[in-house]
């Protein structure tokens, strides 16, 4: 029996490294674009949410059509507290809203296998309806949560009304003293997706923000990379410990068998 994992990333660009790492191939039929690799007997699917979750209705249809049995939701996350620093690897013992609301726990065996890949467990990650982009914000919000991002819980609570175990993993991008002075909302379009004709047009009218930007880019693909590689770790582990659960029942199996045709000679 074959492993089906469906993997939420908000952003193309989140996906583009770890993408680049596989021969992932696209779903011709599906109902929302999705691409799919390999772990050996674990199949994982990605697609794209936006940032913000735009996207996120079409995972219903995804879901019909993959019936993974995981979900996994990942990418960059703001850190809310100072002890998280750009490239540490989170996994969320729990998400909740902006108010600390409708928390929902990670499950605790896949929690327990990204700690194992290097992960750090972080209690609560906070989903945002925006970008936190200044420190006093961040601030403010560290007594909710330990870093935040904008798509997690929505994609976390269709996972759990449906009964699929499921998991947020987040590379931290900016930490807490770090603001984000571009505009990254305002360069969006209707699925989420960063314009780069937006952000160009916003460094022409304010040149001043160019350090900034050209700070976060060097940050962000420094982060992705290690996400990349942790990805891979953790799927890698996955597919193992599942293969060799699958081998222990079967034996099981065959030994309850065997046992049978022993009692029922005569």
């Amino acid at each position: 029996m074959i492993n089906r994992v469906l993997v939420a990333f908000a952003l193309k660009d989140e996906f583009a490294p770890w993408r680049r790492r596989h021969r992932f191939r696209p779903i011709s039929d599906s109902p929302h674009p999705v691409s799919v690799t390999s772990f050996r007997a674990t199949e994982v699917y990605v697609a794209l949410a936006g940032s913000g979750a735009p996207d996120a209705h079409h995972f219903h249809d995804l879901m019909t059509q993959i019936t993974p049995s995981l979900g996994i939701v990942t990418g960059v996350a703001a850190g809310l507290k100072p002890e998280w620093r750009p490239g540490d690897l989170l996994v969320a013992q729990s998400v909740s809203g902006p108010g600390g609301e409708a928390r929902i726990p990670g499950d605790p065996k896949l929690i327990d296998l990204a700690v194992q890949c290097g992960a750090k467990p972080a209690p609560v990650l906070m989903t945002l309806p925006r970008i936190a982009r200044m420190m006093a914000e961040k601030v403010r919000l560290a007594s909710l949560g330990d870093a935040a991002d904008m798509e997690s819980l929505t994609l976390m609570k269709q996972w759990s009304a449906r009964g699929i175990p499921s998991l947020a993993l987040r590379v931290i991008l900016d930490p807490v003293e770090m603001p984000m002075t571009c505009d990254f909302e305002a360069a969006m379009d209707a699925h989420g997706q960063v314009r780069i004709a937006q952000i160009l047009a916003q460094l022409a009218r304010r040149p001043q923000l160019l350090p900034d930007f050209l700070h976060v880019a060097r940050q962000s693909r420094r982060s992705l990379k290690i996400l990349a590689r942790f990805l891979d770790r953790f799927f890698e582990l996955l597919d193992r410990q599942s293969s060799a659960s699958k081998a222990r029942a079967g034996q099981n199996v065959s030994g309850r068998a065997a046992l049978g045709l022993r009692i029922s000679r005569p």
